[in-house]
């Protein structure tokens, strides 16, 4: 399932896919819009959510 956040400066929608969510979430803090280029920060309850998309991948891995 893919995500969608909304820029905090412009309101401008950014679909973020599965994979970024999981894989790059986890420790990044912040996302730049693609119509401002604001640095929009990652909500830490999102980041929580990445965290445990990507165990939960590696537990299938294993």
């Amino acid at each position: 399932m893919d995500y969608l956040m909304f820029c905090d400066q412009c309101g401008t929608p950014k679909p973020i896919e599965t994979y970024i969510m999981r894989e790059y979430f986890w420790i990044a803090t912040q996302v730049y819009c693609s119509n401002c280029h604001y640095a929009n920060p990652i909500p830490s309850y999102l980041q929580s959510l990445a965290l445990e998309m990507r165990e939960e991948e590696n537990k299938r891995d294993n």
